[in-house]
């Protein structure tokens, strides 16, 4: 979708960025199954905060601009971030505007060097978005696995290294209010497959916490129907697609779309046969027979 060098990383190594709306981006937001719901609200509050935000007062209507995308692994989390960013980039290009998008490298913060990790979460948040968000644009930058940057003190005090993590954690919070306060053109989505980790601190500070859950049987047939368009021919249809989303409750988005790779690698066919149900049943009753 995007060729590498369209990327350009902060000075300090802590993310990667580039300049929306694109080609082809559009799939991260409309090939992602989740309750329509859910990304009118996502999408309402970024444009929201966007335009918005510096108008109120952070003390009679406070907005951080963070919201948190909580759930299971391979629900989509991270895709519907930058799917969120190109939809919210094609509305302010018809105002002839665009936005930034960043991502956080979650594995260039915490660090086994005593201080280190305190001293990476104040950069990233008090002078590498900063210095993205001094570019005039409005900026949506993602943080996957933030549990990392802002891990609960409680859980903390009783592993290893308390100190140098409540330490990190606290200049993470700091760094999340100097941006709350001075930085209104910025736009943080995080995410994090283990909510309950999060410091209660940062839980508070959130705008918008949503909550992405494995997918059941209608969008669970979605997703097979969606995938299989990938292939040049199948001749599988909806009904039987919902006959095997029976079985598939409990996988995630990503791993049903993987099982469809795996029918289609694995069988005896020839590669030009299309993909059949006969095809997808076999692994997914597989699946079924490894999991019980």
């Amino acid at each position: 979708m995007t060729d590498r060098q369209d990327w350009r990383e902060d000075r300090y190594g802590f993310l990667r960025w580039l300049v929306l709306p694109r080609d082809g981006w559009r799939d991260w937001w409309d090939r992602i199954y989740v309750d329509p719901e859910l990304k009118t609200r996502l999408r309402a509050y970024a444009e929201f905060s966007l335009r918005h935000r510096a108008e109120f007062s952070p003390v009679g209507l406070p907005i951080h601009g963070i919201v948190l995308l909580y759930g299971p692994p391979g629900t989509g989390k991270s895709s519907l971030a930058r799917g969120l960013a190109q939809v919210v980039a094609e509305e302010f290009s018809a105002e002839n505007g665009e936005v930034i998008f960043a991502e956080v490298d979650p594995h260039a913060l915490p660090s086994q060097m005593l201080g280190e990790s305190q001293r990476n979460a104040a950069n990233l948040l008090e002078k590498s978005l900063p210095e993205l968000a001094a570019k005039g644009s409005p900026v949506i930058a993602v943080i996957d696995e933030v549990d990392s940057l802002v891990t609960s003190r409680d859980l903390a005090a009783g592993g290893r290294d308390p100190v140098d993590v409540l330490r990190a954690t606290e200049a993470a919070l700091r760094g999340i209010d100097y941006l709350a306060s001075t930085v209104k053109n910025l736009l943080i989505v995080a995410t994090s497959n283990f909510e309950s980790a999060l410091d209660g601190a940062l839980l508070d500070r959130l705008d918008l916490a949503i909550e992405i859950g494995l997918p059941d049987v209608e969008t669970i047939t979605e997703i097979l129907m969606d995938t299989l368009t990938e292939l040049p021919a199948a001749s599988v249809g909806v009904e039987e697609a919902r006959d095997l989303a029976s079985s598939l409750v409990g996988h995630s988005g990503r791993n049903i779309r993987k099982i469809v790779l795996e029918a289609l690698v694995t069988r005896t066919q020839d590669p030009s046969t299309p993909l059949s149900y006969g095809d997808l049943e076999s692994v997914v009753k597989r699946h079924g027979e490894e999991g019980s």
